[in-house]
Parts: C-alpha cells; structure tokens; sequence
C-alpha cells in the first residue's frame, strides 16, 4: 500500500517542512499508520480488509516532484512551472541528499511518493511521481490483472498514439512516442501514460469554452478508467471477475494529477462490488501549521481530539468543506493518504468514488465519479459539455480508421455511497463569515 501527499497553493511551503518536519510526515510514514475515522461505521469485513492494508510497509522506493520557474528564467521557450523531481531507492530516513534539498527548497506544487511495490524490480524508473511535461502523476492502489492485461493496454496507447502523431497535436511526452517513454513495468506509468494520450487528445480539440479548466483532466481519468475496463472485461478480470468469491475485486486507483503546479485533480477509487477504497483526506488549513513562519514549533493535538483512535468519526470533506476559513497560508490544498499531522481538525475524509479537482483560480470542487459509469451517464457526459468534446474527437474518426473514444460501454456495480454522492464548489478566496 503506497503513501503519497501533494500540496498545491498561492504560497510556497518548504519541502522539509511538508516532508520531514511534521508529526506524521510522509517520510515516517513508510512503516507507521495514522488513520483517523477511516473505519468508523464500517462492516467488519471491510474493516479487516482495510487493517490488513494498513500493516504494510512502504521500502521500495520514494520520489519527490516540485514545480519551479527557474527554467524560465534561462529558457524563453519555457513558460510557467515545470516539475522537478528526485528519485531513490534508497532508505529516504537516512538519505543526505533528500534532507539537503529539502532543507533549501520551496513550492507552491509539491508532490511526495513512498513505494510499496506490487511486484518486481525495485529500480528508480518504477518510482513515482511519473513526469510527462508539465504534468506530473502518482498513483496508490492497482490495476487489477495487471500481468494479464498489460499488453492490450500498450495496444491502446499505441492506437492513441497513432492518432496523436497522425494529426501532430501537441504531446506530453517526447516526439508523441508514448509507448518508448514507458521506462518500467508498473501499472501506474501504463495508466498515467495511458491518461496523458488521452489528454493530449482533448488538449487538441479545444471544442468548447467556459467549462471549468479542469475538465479536460477530469474527462481523460474517466476516459481512462473506461479504457481498463473495456480490456479488463475482455479478459474476465478486475470488476468484471466472475464467481462467487468476486465481489471485493477491482481496480483500486488513488490518483494526483497535477497540470503546471496550479491545477489537480485526485480520486478515491475502487470499483469492487464490496470494499471500500484506501484511505484519503483532505485538508484546506493545515498549510498554515506546517508553515515555519507562522508556527516555528508544531502545535500539539487539543485535549478533546482523539488521534490514535481510527473508529472515532473525523469531518467527511463534504463536513470540512461546509467549514471552511481562509488561513495565513492563504489559499491551498492538500491531498494525502494519511493526515501529516495530528492535528485532526484540519483534515476530511474523502469518501468512496469521490473525486476533487482544484483549478487555476483555486476553485475547489468535489465530484461523484461514479456517475460517470452508471446508468444514466450519458446525461452526466452533456452535463459537463463532454459529449462536444468526443463528438469534435469522433469527427476525424469518422474519416479514417481511429481508435474509437467515446462514453464508457460498461456499467458498474458500485456500493451505495456513504454521502449520497454529494457534490459541491467551493471558492477558495470566500471571505470568513
């Protein structure tokens, strides 16, 4: 089970104090848990399942992107940020030089990764964040059947690939060659690779205006989940796993994806008939704590909140939404598969299937992703303009032979949400009331 955190804001936060300075950092994470309210009112089995995760230790590698514009200032070519990364396989504790550049570096777009791999070889290229571009990707969870379906998920990206490279649209990754830029053997970089295809398809059509900015990301996770599942069903695995003993089979997709270090969009997936997704929480506040400039020692947990207990209810992010006041740290967001502190008031827990994207104006917004696999999808897709967007894409398919790119083809069978799909817009420059 995979830890990562991402940190997105209008002011810059020092990686170490992100990384390594606070209670429950990511670093210390790789072999301890903090949970906070991920089993209240769960089922026994669901509660077992997610335990057995949670002993699992993260040894296999880390990685570390932050955006930055120092390129920029050396290259007219180069606009905006761009990410920087870091990568070892080393034990990231006692590594010198992960503390040394954190000690001297800040961001306003962090993005930290501990590995706990699905399977071998342990080497840097299989360590998140995956770069493609402006774009950086990380992933917790599993593509299930991996090893039986990856070859057809390389025909895919080679079929997209196709496509890019036919019409020369802008690519994310060097000469649109998406296939040579898979390094290693994970299912993430198949699937973020898989994901950045799509997007620089979007990207190219352009076909509407005034949608929000992130809908482009938000369409190519949907685009690519719905391409999994239509080579999962192929070959009888994933969700589409037959038997009795099927039900807690599916993909587990804990996803960051981040767009020039001032756009995200995160899920928390699993597509299993039973089971509830890894653990992800949210916080808009904690910034301002871990920021040395306003708080140079970290302040403790209050008397009254119960850190060590996971069965104890936390806000969910529809609770800390409705809550929500601007800090010091200004406008920010952050993302983890833990909290990286105690303090548990600043942080929700994401529920099952959820998904948030956070856009250039900092507009925070909480999505059911699951409708977009649900009967009555094709509502959901004019909702959002995206049936513009794949009717654009259809047009040149329609004259010559292209991989088709359309509205999911498989319904699926997803438990009932805890929050009755909630979703909401906030405004993260609203004033305090």
């Amino acid at each position: 089970m995979c830890r990562w955190i991402v940190y997105v804001g209008e002011q810059s936060l020092m990686l170490e104090d992100l990384l390594i300075r606070p209670d429950h950092s990511i670093v210390k994470q790789v072999s301890n848990r903090f949970l906070p309210g991920l089993y209240y009112g769960l089922e026994e089995d669901d509660k077992e399942e997610l335990e057995k995760q949670a002993t699992w230790i993260n040894v296999h590698g880390f990685g570390v992107g932050w955006y930055t514009d120092t390129l920029t200032e050396f290259d007219p070519s180069v606009r905006g940020m761009q990410p920087a990364q870091f990568r070892t396989i080393a034990p990231i504790s006692t590594d010198l030089a992960f503390e040394q550049l954190c000690a001297h570096t800040a961001s306003s777009c962090t993005l930290a990764h501990i590995r706990d791999a699905s399977f071998p070889p342990v080497v840097e290229v299989n360590n998140h964040p995956f770069i493609y571009g402006k774009y950086a990707f990380m992933h917790n969870g599993s593509v299930d059947g991996f090893r039986v379906i990856r070859f057809d998920v390389m025909k895919r990206i080679f079929d997209l690939q196709t496509k890019v490279q036919k019409y020369q649209y802008k690519s994310s990754v060097q000469d649109s060659n998406y296939i040579f830029g898979i390094l290693g053997n994970t299912d993430t970089e198949h699937l973020a690779t898989l994901y950045f295809a799509h997007l620089d398809i979007i990207n190219a059509e352009q076909p509407y205006s005034g949608a929000d900015s992130t809908d482009a990301l938000l369409l190519a996770l949907i685009l690519t989940i719905a391409d999994i599942h239509t080579i999962q069903f192929k070959h009888k695995v994933g969700p589409f796993t037959p038997g009795p003993d099927s039900e807690h089979v599916g993909n587990a997709l804990n996803l960051c994806i981040t767009d020039g270090g001032v756009q995200m969009i995160v899920s928390r997936w699993r597509d299993a008939k039973k089971g509830y997704p890894r653990s992800l929480y949210l916080s808009l506040t904690a910034g301002e704590k871990l920021n040395r400039k306003y708080f140079p020692v970290l302040p403790a947990p209050t008397d009254s909140e119960d850190v060590d207990n996971t069965d104890v209810k936390i806000d969910s992010v529809r609770e800390l939404v409705a809550r929500y006041e601007p800090t010091r740290q200004g406008r920010h967001v952050i993302v983890g598969s833990e909290p990286c502190t105690h303090y548990v008031q600043d942080w929700g827990l994401f529920d099952q299937n959820q998904c948030v994207t956070v856009n250039k104006a900092r507009k925070l917004r909480i999505i059911n992703l699951a409708k977009f696999f649900q009967h009555g999808r094709e509502h959901e897709f004019k909702q959002y303009h995206f049936t513009e967007v794949l009717d654009e894409i259809a047009k040149k398919e329609r004259s010559t032979i292209s991989p088709k790119i359309g509205v999911p083809e498989h319904t699926i069978d997803l438990p009932e949400s805890k929050s009755d799909a909630f979703e909401t817009e906030l405004d993260l420059d609203a004033p305090k009331k």
